[in-house]
């Protein structure tokens, strides 16, 4: 199942006090966007824009619904989580894994060129700005949710061959070599 045919059903399920109660929780977007906010389907789309939800990240949609107490509607987006992520596992897993290795050698080595790398990587400066704004004081964890981000948004697109190959297109040789070494060690 799409993500979208879930957040249309999850959209159906929720009367207008829930809305009502959703916008409230998200206060931060702006009362202009908020006001145009008609539907459920409305806020879910503003979420998908600012990647605050995707595909394959829909912990923040539990949260939300959870806060205002539709569990019904949190077991339906567990579900989903579960058949459409969790599932992917056979081929993708251990490409997946290996990405996860590559983050923390990269957050370990990559110093103040971080931006240049995710830019490299197609992360939007939006997207770089909304995460450091988050994490104002923590550069290691800015880097990291941004590649995060990428992998999240790219789906199966974002494999190790394109993270090694925007290394050494940001001249980052030494972090792709250390990335190379971990990986070929058996990620131990």
């Amino acid at each position: 199942m799409d993500l979208q045919v879930t957040l249309l059903q999850i959209s159906n399920k929720l009367n207008e006090s829930e809305l009502s109660s959703l916008k409230f929780l998200r206060r931060d977007l702006g009362k202009k966007k908020l006001e145009g906010v008609r539907s459920a389907t409305d806020l879910f789309s503003l979420l998908l824009e600012r990647q605050e939800i995707s595909g394959e990240n829909v912990d923040y949609l539990i949260q939300l619904l959870g806060s205002i107490n539709r569990h019904d509607l949190v077991a339906e987006v567990a579900d989903y989580k579960t058949k459409c992520i969790g599932s992917t596992g056979a081929p993708g897993t251990q490409e997946r894994d290996s990405l996860d290795y590559a983050f923390d050698v990269i957050c370990d080595n990559v110093g103040r060129d971080w931006k240049m790398l995710v830019r490299r990587l197609g992360v939007s400066d939006v997207t770089i700005d909304r995460i450091v704004g988050a994490n104002p004081n923590n550069m290691r964890e800015q880097l990291y949710r941004c590649l995060r981000s990428w992998k999240d948004n790219m789906g199966e697109r974002a494999n190790m061959e394109n993270l090694l190959q925007a290394l050494l297109n940001c001249k980052m040789k030494l972090v792709r070599d250390k990335v190379l070494e971990k990986q070929s060690s058996g990620h131990s």
